[in-house]
């Protein structure tokens, strides 16, 4: 099994001490260790949802032995309800994971750091910010997928669940202009890029069959594909639940 390291350090960004749960592989590859050379791993962002923290996938999943298994360091930071985001009315979250994490994380563990090699994922919540993040900072990441991911706030704010909004983005009209929609950054990334989709992640998008949020999902991979990005959607039997996840 993975070796588990529960880390607890001072954030600048955010004033305030943070836990983030880190998975390291304890397989090493024969021919490293014969040659001396020191290991550094593909590294997965794993973000949690609604209501969870760095512990989520830990308790309710495989992500353990799944990460031995494939050779990858994964990093599963808390954010409370904050939807990886920069908050209107609370603290910066979208600039501790893609600026502060990232570096804390490089310079204590042997994670590679070219951009190939380091990848973003959640459910949910930790869908919209796994997207959001791989939109915004296109630089940082080689792959991004999005599970059951809560994609379309607008559509949120019409049908409020789960999540209080407002603490996060503001009122409906603040959040227009707060550079946080997914569908305006997709449109804003494939002006941009004119075509060239090689400076933007590889998106992968899925969601259960049953789950009431799948409209969600279908329809940013329906635009993300208008704006030629290397986007992929995949679905399947299941609800918005771990079984699925």
């Amino acid at each position: 099994m993975a070796a588990y390291v529960h880390c607890n350090f001072h954030s600048c960004i955010l004033r305030m001490q943070v836990d983030v749960s880190i998975l390291l592989p304890e397989k090493e590859r024969m021919e490293d260790v014969e040659q001396g050379k020191n290991k550094k791993y593909q590294t997965l962002y794993l973000l949690h949802g609604f209501t969870g923290d760095h512990l989520t996938y830990l308790r309710t999943s495989k992500i353990e032995r799944y990460a031995d298994e494939h050779q990858i360091m994964v990093v599963m930071p808390s954010v409370y309800n904050s939807a990886y985001t920069d908050m209107k009315y609370g603290l910066d979250y979208f600039s501790y994971l893609t600026e502060e994490l990232t570096d804390f994380v490089e310079r204590n563990f042997p994670a590679a750091t070219k951009r190939e090699n380091r990848f973003i994922a959640g459910m949910s919540m930790g869908g919209y910010g796994a997207v959001h993040a791989a939109l915004k900072r296109p630089e940082l990441y080689g792959k991004a997928f999005s599970y059951s991911g809560l994609l379309d706030i607008l559509e949120r704010f019409l049908r409020p669940q789960g999540l209080d909004l407002k603490p996060v983005f503001g009122e409906k009209e603040d959040f227009s202009t707060a550079a946080a929609d997914l569908f305006e950054l997709t449109h804003k990334a494939g002006i941009n890029l004119s075509g060239n989709v090689d400076n933007l992640p590889e998106i992968f998008i899925t969601c259960g069959l049953q789950d009431k949020r799948i409209e969600m999902s279908r329809k940013l991979y329906e635009a993300m594909k208008q704006e030629n990005f290397n986007v992929h959607y995949i679905t399947e039997t299941g609800g918005h639940d771990w079984t699925y996840w």
